[in-house]
């Protein structure tokens, strides 16, 4: 039986988390860095995909009335939702790239490209079914928004804005529920995204609260992190997923918790 002190709390793991990246922090930005990047050419070229539509006869001119409209946003969210999953795809190279790093492996730039290399139709599903929440809700958001722009309705506004809240609470949910499923995969990369899913649910659970406190803890950093418009983030986020790569790792192998002084 595991001895539940063997658990690592989350201002442990925090901590352990800052002196992993001790010597490896500038390289650690780097990556982080082009995976916002990344994300960001994803959402821009999303963008550009929806300003072509747009154009489209059905949607443009004197003619599109509140049903081409809605049609507008509906198809647009999901091209957006699409990329989104793109994007999440991301987040699997990057848990490599700190599990690298929580092991005393060697860390690549090219790990944040990992969800794309090994058995990537898994790797999409996984990300889609951790956006899938946050995709449904968004649908009657932006109509009910896309409806007070053009209604000026209040009942438009309230409703676009209990969705957000709804999103808000579904993907914490999926986070605490489902947060390791990227872990996971890349410790068991032939097994298929609903048994990850599974697994993930099943390990995670008892230890929701851990996770919980985890985040909490790097509250004050994020609000810093908004003071300075987002930048910031590039140097939380490294300590962010670190700790959760720890986190994982104590979680999986508590009983062989090698503390990070004896690997670097």
């Amino acid at each position: 039986m595991i001895n539940r002190s063997e658990y690592r709390t989350p201002a442990e793991l925090k901590l352990r988390a800052q002196s992993a990246l001790a010597g490896r922090f500038a390289p650690a930005v780097m990556v982080t860095l082009s995976y916002f990047i990344w994300l960001y050419l994803i959402s821009y070229s999303g963008s550009i995909i929806s300003a072509v539509i747009a154009r489209l006869p059905l949607f443009s001119g004197l003619k599109a009335g509140t049903g081409a409209q809605i049609a507008f946003t509906v198809i647009s969210t999901l091209i957006a939702a699409f990329l989104s999953i793109i994007g999440e795809m991301f987040v699997c190279g990057m848990d490599l790239y700190y599990l690298n790093i929580s092991t005393g492996r060697d860390a690549q730039n090219g790990d944040i490209f990992a969800g794309f290399r090994d058995n990537p139709s898994e790797t999409f599903k996984i990300a889609a079914f951790l956006l899938l929440p946050t995709i449904i809700i968004s649908i009657p958001y932006n109509i009910f928004m896309d409806m007070y722009i053009m209604t000026k309705d209040s009942s438009c506004l309230y409703c676009s804005v209990i969705f957000i809240a709804l999103g808000i609470i579904a993907s914490f949910y999926m986070h605490l529920t489902y947060g390791i499923a990227f872990f996971l995969k890349l410790d068991f990369p032939t097994y298929s995204a609903a048994k990850i899913i599974r697994l993930a649910r099943e390990k995670i659970t008892g230890h929701r609260t851990r996770l919980f406190i985890l985040d909490i803890k790097f509250i004050p950093m994020l609000i810093l992190c908004a003071l300075s418009f987002g930048i910031g983030m590039v140097w939380v986020y490294p300590i962010m997923i670190e700790a959760h790569a720890l986190f994982f790792l104590n979680l999986m192998n508590p009983g062989h918790y090698i503390p990070i002084d004896e690997r670097i």
